[in-house]
């Protein structure tokens, strides 16, 4: 039910979902809604329809700054003018100034240190072993000088990861200390080239988290996620999402509602809850990923935000919009949305090659939505001429189907991924690299 005595501020520009799902969810939460738009460049035409379509369904003030720590400044000056009543964002650059908007507005939200926690793999595992929610053994990495502790403290093997990152790049799984050694210089290196990481390298040596079987079937891989809406610190799953098997470390998909069996399920909920409880989440959608290993659950990484495909996961599956109860959460008012699946959703994202290659032709988009009436989205991110790098967090091509159960999902996906064809050529030499969509 929309509530027009409520005024949002929706701050996009950032990832996260994209801007005209975010607006059609909204409509469906208030009338007055203020938009912070949040980008470097000049606004182009997408930028130009995304406001029109804004201004034909809400009153409010339309905002664009270049500069993320602005935001919050931006919108106490709002304030004044306009009363602003709740703040909701969907991009992972942007959940800290949300949380110092709410913050200085009084309004609900997080407190910025426990959204910054939540960004810092690092910190993240500080908290939850103070709190006793967790025993896997890390250790921070800042330089070479670290290796011969970090190696005393964990042991071998184990995955070196960037504290701050995101889509497991520049995540290796190392088996001894000059491996180690090699994959740090390598990762210091990306550092110094790459526009997606912090200007000073941190990385963390955790422990590998070894899986095993939960599902008695084949098909999916040892690992979760638990999607989760709190309000005021009472949490309430939405979803736990199966996972299709990794690629490296590098997500390939996942599948709604769960085959866990139930005791299963009650054991990865109940962990999540611990675990959300230890970090100090109190307002908003949270995104979990748990490995399931042979002594039960275990944290690999918390988002304070909506977990990237998930919105279009749940509304496939259960025709819920969670990004509109994300949107009522942020006005302190209870989420409505009925989360119970009526069919099956599996969302599948292909990785480029692993080195720095020019996409040289693919199927078009068209053609993969023509062929499968199963598609219920599809999007190739990239023209032919693109150049593509190996420390960058993308997918050359996106896609969800729904099904009746996960076999028929796993099949139609299959069936997709097999008619999707593209050519790539080495930025170096211009040689052909070898390529295929398939994760088997």
């Amino acid at each position: 039910m929309s509530d027009t005595g409520s005024h949002l501020v929706l701050l996009l520009g950032a990832g996260g979902i994209s801007p005209d799902t975010a607006l059609r969810a909204a409509v469906g939460v208030t009338s007055e809604l203020s938009v912070v738009w949040y980008g470097s460049a000049p606004a182009g035409a997408a930028v130009d329809r995304l406001r029109a379509q804004w201004s034909e369904s809400f009153d409010g003030e339309w905002l664009t700054t270049g500069d993320h720590l602005a935001v919050p400044g931006l919108l106490v000056d709002l304030d004044r003018r306009r009363p602003v009543h709740g703040v909701a964002t969907f991009g992972e650059p942007l959940i800290v100034v949300q949380a110092e908007a709410q913050q200085r507005l009084g309004l609900p939200g997080n407190p910025p240190e426990t959204v910054r926690t939540a960004q810092s793999k690092l910190a993240q595992r500080r908290r939850l072993r103070s709190a006793g929610v967790e025993t896997v053994r890390f250790h921070a990495i800042a330089d070479e000088s670290d290796v011969p502790a970090a190696v005393a403290e964990v042991g071998f093997p184990a995955v070196l990861k960037p504290v701050h990152g995101a889509a497991s790049f520049l995540v290796s799984k190392v088996h001894d200390e000059e491996e180690l050694r090699d994959r740090l210089d390598e990762a210091l290196a990306a550092y110094r080239t790459s526009p997606l990481f912090d200007p000073e390298p941190l990385f963390v040596l955790e422990q590998l988290l070894v899986g095993d079987e939960w599902y008695g079937r084949t098909g999916f891989g040892d690992y979760v996620s638990v999607e989760s809406l709190v309000e005021d610190g009472r949490v309430r799953h939405v979803g736990i999402t199966d996972k299709l098997p990794l690629h490296g470390f590098v997500e390939t998909g996942g599948v709604v509602p769960t085959s866990l069996p139930a005791d299963r399920q009650s054991e990865v909920l109940e962990h999540a809850g611990r675990i959300i409880e230890a970090l100090g989440i109190r307002w908003g959608a949270t995104h979990l990923e748990l490995k399931l290993t042979p002594d039960g659950p275990a944290c690999i990484e918390l988002n304070a935000r909506l977990g990237g495909p998930m919105g279009h996961l749940l509304r496939a599956s259960s025709g819920t919009d969670v990004e509109a109860d994300v949107m009522r959460l942020a006005l302190g008012r209870p989420a409505e949305g009925d989360y119970r699946s009526v069919r099956y959703a599996l969302n599948r994202a292909v990785p480029p090659p692993a080195r720095a290659v020019k996409l040289v032709r693919q199927t078009p988009r068209e053609e993969l939505l023509a062929a499968f009436p199963e598609l219920v989205f599809c999007k190739t991110r990239f023209a032919p001429g693109a150049e593509l790098h190996p420390d960058r967090p993308y997918n050359v091509l996106t896609f969800l189907v729904t099904g009746d159960d996960v076999r028929s999902c796993l099949a139609a996906a299959e069936r997709v991924t097999a008619a999707y064809r593209a050519e790539f050529v080495a930025l170096d030499d211009g040689a052909a690299v070898p390529f295929t969509a398939s994760i088997h």
